[in-house]
């Protein structure tokens, strides 16, 4: 058997195997949109310590959100993992050493391939471990290849990792290596984002209104040329309904004004959607536009209004006295 490689070893992770009650495994990759620090890393089949497929990684992905402290990795197997074939799964995001992807801090998953269990992980420094209990980490999927953990905690947030490695032991013996597989290099990518600013919560047809797109990129890299979008909408009119913006470095914003118009064949609400566009990654905001109708009665109102139109109408007289006259009534 292989020797384990590399530092996240503590005794916390010792006692992450859990008592087994199916085997309940996880079937998606790890590619949040919010993340910060994305990586993908493929394992040749057929590699392990142990000739059981259940203990050969063939792939491990990992996502990170160093601002909220959310963490998401899958690890791909290439057998499904029984009571009898578990191993204890973990999957770290550290810094790279000459030795390998075993510097601090380092923020991790943990789980055994056989259990609905995982936990998350935060190591400062050797010998040093925060983290949460068991079901503290979110695993979905079912008796697949695939085990898929997750978890959200402000303790996670804040780290600089550049590389990730995942690494399947023996229960109750996490020296003993079944396989491993890194150190998968993370990437900074941006995190597209847009908001709309100033939309009028009701619009006199005919009237423009002037609104505010602001877009900001969240992440660690520059996106690619950003392209908005305006969706049609019956009776709404938007100039310009496409427009192409600059890249947007890591951390900043830019706004984009558009000018909107309702015509009287709008809807009673519209709404006014706007999607944004870089590269692969793609937002939506919106919001929401009530038409203000002109009123066709008398009465008050505010300066610049259509007065209401009159008719002249032939009215009877019900006394009896003349034949009727003409009358103005609205029309």
């Amino acid at each position: 058997m292989r020797r384990r490689p590399f530092a996240f070893v503590t005794p916390a992770l010792r006692a992450a195997a859990p008592t087994v009650v199916a085997a309940l495994l996880l079937g998606v990759a790890a590619t949040p949109a919010g993340a910060n620090l994305v990586g993908v890393g493929e394992d040749p089949a057929g590699d392990a310590a142990s000739p059981h497929p259940a203990h050969d990684i063939t792939g491990a992905a990992l996502a990170y959100d160093r601002r909220r402290g959310a963490l998401v990795g899958s690890v791909r197997l290439r057998g499904v993992a029984t009571a009898a074939t578990q191993g204890v799964l973990t999957l770290f995001a550290g810094r790279r050493t000459a030795t390998g992807c075993d510097g601090y801090p380092a923020q991790g998953l943990s789980t055994s391939t056989a259990s609905f269990r995982a936990s998350w992980h935060v190591l400062p420094a050797p010998g040093q471990h925060v983290g949460g209990g068991v079901d503290r980490a979110e695993k979905s999927g079912e008796r697949t290849t695939v085990q898929r953990m997750e978890a959200t905690d402000r303790r996670l947030a804040g780290g600089t990792p550049d590389c990730a490695i995942a690494t399947l032991t023996q229960p109750g013996d996490a020296s003993v290596v079944l396989d491993t597989t890194g150190p998968i290099a993370l990437r900074p990518v941006p995190v597209l984002g847009a908001a709309l600013r100033g939309v009028p919560s009701r619009l006199r047809p005919g009237r423009t209104a002037r609104v505010r797109v602001l877009v900001t990129n969240a992440g660690d890299a520059p996106t690619g040329r950003i392209r908005l979008r305006v969706a049609g909408a019956r009776g709404l009119r938007v100039s310009p309904s496409t427009r192409t913006l600059a890249p947007l470095a890591a951390g900043r914003t830019r706004t984009a004004t558009l000018r909107v118009r309702l015509s009287t064949r709008a809807r009673a609400s519209t709404r006014l959607r706007v999607t944004a566009t870089a590269g692969d990654q793609r937002v939506r905001t919106e919001g929401r536009i009530r038409l203000l109708r002109l009123s066709s009665g008398g009465g008050g109102g505010g300066g610049g209004s259509t007065p209401p139109r009159t008719c002249n109408r032939w009215m009877p007289d019900i006394s009896g006295e003349t034949g009727g006259s003409l009358v103005l009534v609205p029309c």
